[in-house]
């Protein structure tokens, strides 16, 4: 309360005002209401950086969108990575030198136990943990099988309780909501999560589906969450193979997404994009950089390049991943009669040229292998006879 504030109390010298008067609302209380100008101000405790742009504040609620099969997931997957880890490519954590090992809680809501364990392997490797042995800073727990979306929500606070997390990642929050249209239902499960955020001194962020004709987040719930998080991040898929010919981005993979801030409490942070590779058999998620690719070489050979994507969709299954490029002249280039080893190596340069392959980091080469070898790129060369898409 503040000093010197004299207010009326009910029943000495103030009569009972008619105004609104079936709204009770001159008997309710308002200690605790106002604030106390003596009271310091504490500068936002952001958890997480891009680009030298801060987010994510402790105590706060944060949102991902996207359509379904968009990356949401993924992107995820690089903010739990950088908070691990202390950075993660272009993602920094930003709270060392207050909580240098920050506890985080994966929630998942939707998802079969093998893509769940496929997520935490994907985490665990990219942050440089051992995805095979149990994390005492990164717990991930399974809600898919709790039928009920209010026994559901009830397990989100328990577990929240017993983890005492610093970052929580509720994925998604449609399930924890019986009906996503409901007034009444929506507006106080939003409000409890501003509250567990608060109690629990956490950042917390909630995954929502946009709805799938138009970029808005699902029904009631996605309105209310829009006007009551403090920061909204929106995945967006590109297919380039679905592109006018004058919009593909030569310095990008077939399919790539972008990270796009929608609501900022501060400055927003600069759109960026991220491939999803196969690597490890879990995949990993990197930026792409935003240097400009390097103008098409021109090659002697008479091989068409789409003819050599099929050469190398076709024979990527005779081959042992990541391969020699012995590997690939042996299976794949000289089953098709290309016996010239000026243009075996000319193709080869070609597959890189176009990202078909991608070469090894050193991080990645075995003890005593001396030279990178050629990994696939699956963005590009699809597993034979299968065009599917589906990624987290």
């Amino acid at each position: 309360m503040i000093e010197d504030t004299k207010l009326p109390e009910i029943g000495q010298g103030e009569e009972v005002p008619q105004f609104l008067s079936d709204q009770h609302w001159f008997e309710i209380s308002t200690e605790g209401l106002y604030l106390d100008f003596s009271e310091p101000y504490s500068p936002p405790r952001y958890t997480l950086s891009h680009g030298g742009v801060k987010f994510a504040n402790l105590g706060d609620l944060h949102v991902i969108t996207g359509k379904s099969g968009h990356g949401k997931t993924s992107f995820m997957s690089m903010l739990m990575a950088a908070l691990l880890s202390g950075h993660y490519e272009g993602l920094y954590y930003e709270r060392q030198e207050v909580a240098p090992a920050p506890k985080i809680l994966y929630i998942d809501t939707e998802m079969g136990k093998d893509d769940t364990i496929a997520i935490k392997n994907r985490v665990c490797s990219m942050a440089g943990l051992d995805p095979t042995k149990p994390q005492e800073r990164f717990l991930v727990a399974r809600l898919r099988e709790t039928e009920e979306a209010a026994d559901r929500w009830r397990q989100v606070l328990k577990l929240i309780w017993e983890v005492r997390p610093t970052v929580v990642f509720l994925d998604g929050a449609l399930d924890i909501v019986k009906d996503y249209n409901d007034q009444k239902e929506c507006a106080p499960i939003v409000r409890q999560c501003m509250m567990v955020a608060t109690h629990y001194d956490a950042s917390v962020w909630c995954v929502l589906h946009e709805n799938p004709t138009f970029e808005k987040m699902v029904g009631t719930l996605g309105s209310i969450l829009q006007r009551k998080v403090t920061e909204v991040f929106a995945i967006r898929k590109t297919n380039q193979a679905k592109l006018p010919a004058k919009d593909v981005r030569p310095n990008r993979p077939k399919i790539y997404f972008t990270v796009d801030q929608l609501k900022a409490r501060g400055k927003d942070v600069d759109m960026f994009d991220f491939e999803i590779t196969s690597e490890n058999g879990w995949g990993a998620v990197h930026e792409l950089s935003n240097e400009p690719a390097k103008p098409d070489k021109v090659f002697k050979t008479n091989v068409k390049i789409e003819e050599l994507r099929n050469w190398i969709v076709e024979g990527q299954n005779d081959i042992d991943w990541p391969a020699s490029r012995f590997a690939v002249k042996k299976y794949i280039l000289e089953k098709h009669d290309i016996e010239d080893e000026e243009e075996q190596k000319e193709l080869i340069e070609m597959a890189l040229n176009r990202q078909f392959f991608i070469m090894q980091d050193k991080g990645e080469m075995e003890s005593g292998q001396t030279h990178p070898k050629l990994k696939l790129n699956t963005n590009e060369i699809k597993p034979f006879g299968d065009e599917r898409e589906d990624v987290f």
